[in-house]
């Protein structure tokens, strides 16, 4: 009877550590800043993310992924690795993750888990298997086009287990039903700091909160991303209405 119940004991204990509670809340990605005004907003964790890229510009969207799974990592504090799924056709027709670029980030190899697929019903599948594995910190898909009801499906899947899902996409794409958007562009690089990522990234879906555009870079010394300052003076909506009110009005001829 003693042993029956030391074995129950144990079996409740493997199923704490391989299933821990789901995790909520928001993790902060720009300098310790939250959502006040001028600043990037906290990220959600387990809901469904996008990242959107220009056909010809993907590399600065797949940077800045990097860059919001590594603060997803650093977030759990558990080592919990990332899941990477991708198409075998996109990695050789844009080429596939860069080692040594994910290693800056924070993402060697002991922290990534990278899945390749044929067929996007593969890719959606993985992702689908992961985000119900709680021992992972985030989720990531390379996707064009998932559709809505397979990133709904994700997304349900994020929120009932507490994994963080981002897809990686180009802009062309359908909208889905992701909490949040974020569109990002390579950003002219600074002279003085030639190998630090920089981006412009405008959020253009954030269910609940404010739109915004920033400049940003990545600092691996806290390893978070930084708010360029001179484009610190709030959303994007707001400056671009600010910029209409403070012309003069031209007269009709």
């Amino acid at each position: 009877m003693a042993l029956s119940s030391t074995v129950q004991e144990l079996r409740a204990q493997v199923r704490a550590i391989e299933a821990p509670e789901p995790r909520a809340g928001a993790v902060t990605l720009a300098g310790g800043q939250g959502t006040s005004e001028g600043e990037m907003p906290d990220l959600a964790l387990g809901c469904l993310h996008e990242v959107t890229g220009d056909p010809g510009d993907l590399c600065a969207a797949t940077g800045f992924t990097a860059g919001l799974v590594a603060r997803l990592f650093q977030h759990t504090g558990a080592g919990a690795p990332v899941l990477w799924c991708g198409r075998t056709l996109t990695s050789h027709e844009h080429g596939g993750l860069y080692a040594p670029g994910l290693d800056e980030f924070g993402l060697g190899p002991e922290r990534l888990l990278v899945v390749r697929a044929r067929t996007d019903t593969q890719v959606l599948w993985a992702m689908e298997e992961g985000l119900r594995c709680r021992a992972l910190s985030a989720v990531v898909g390379e996707l064009d086009d998932p559709g809505f009801t397979p990133s709904r499906r994700l997304q349900l899947a994020a929120e009932a287990n507490g994994v963080t899902a981002v897809l990686l996409r180009t802009r062309s794409a359908a909208a889905i039903g992701a909490v949040t958007r974020w569109h990002v562009t390579s950003a002219p690089t600074k002279r003085d700091s030639m190998n630090i990522p920089r981006w412009q990234v405008q959020l253009e879906r954030h269910r609940g909160g404010d739109l915004g555009r920033w400049n940003v870079e990545w600092r691996d010394e806290t390893g978070d991303f930084s708010v360029a300052a001179s484009v610190r003076d709030g959303p994007a909506d707001k400056r671009v209405a600010q910029r209409h009110q403070s012309q003069p009005k031209q007269m009709a001829s």
